[in-house]
């Protein structure tokens, strides 16, 4: 009897180590999924926090970049219309010029040929009205007649008595029409002489900018492309 009860509690205490040793079996390989699977989302959650700062990163690039290029064309446009204003300040000096005023009968004969036949006034600024005179005498027609107008700005222009069609030869207007050339112009002589740099360094035009300008508008102007409107 007491071999009997001694084999049954071996085989008791055998079952339950074989037990405890599956248990802690299942709870290693339960510990190491648990293990793998925690590795794999933090692995997870660290490629998406890495991919959105590499987003951030590059809006943020992009947006430096944006700022930067506004910045730039704010300085441009800002340099472009002092250069402009200078220009147009110096217009009616422009009138007085004497290679201006040498070109007045080309000038004239041009902006009339886009006129069809028949009678026309040419009004002009007072500065012009003895040369243009001279230079309508030069052309011989008896159907054009000069009119003197205090408020017309630097210039002329010629109209059709019957109202069909006039050309706009005022400095003013010829410098609008030649703007986008003559500022692609004013851009390239200001990075080649250097003051695009400092102008974004300091965020002022260049100081001698009016008096480039005011030459380029000064070759513009010579010659007369009149416009039918």
């Amino acid at each position: 009897m007491d071999q009997l009860l001694a084999a049954l509690e071996r085989e008791a205490v055998a079952e339950v180590e074989e037990k405890l040793e599956r248990a802690k079996a299942e709870a290693a390989e339960l510990l190491t999924d648990c293990q793998a699977e925690l590795a794999q989302r933090l692995d997870d959650q660290l490629r998406d926090r890495e991919r959105e700062l590499s987003v951030q990163i590059a809006l943020e690039v992009a947006r430096a970049q944006r700022a930067g290029r506004s910045e730039v064309l704010l300085a441009r446009d800002g340099l472009l219309s002092r250069v402009r204003e200078a220009v147009v300040g110096r217009l009616a000096d422009l009138a007085q010029d004497s290679g201006y005023r040498a070109r007045l009968p080309e000038d004239l004969r041009e902006a009339v040929s886009f006129l069809a036949e028949g009678p026309a006034e040419v009004v002009c600024s007072f500065q012009l009205a003895t040369p243009l005179a001279a230079a309508l005498d030069a052309l011989g027609r008896e159907d054009l007649t000069l009119r003197e107008d205090p408020g017309l700005e630097p210039g002329f222009v010629v109209r059709a008595r019957d109202g069909h069609a006039e050309v706009d030869a005022r400095l003013a207007t010829r410098l609008e029409r030649m703007w986008p050339e003559l500022s692609l112009a004013v851009l390239a002589s200001m990075e080649e002489r250097g003051w695009w740099v400092r102008a974004e360094l300091d965020g002022d035009g260049p100081g001698g900018g009016g008096s480039g300008g005011a030459a380029s508008g000064n070759e513009g102007a010579g010659g007369a492309d009149g416009r039918l409107e």
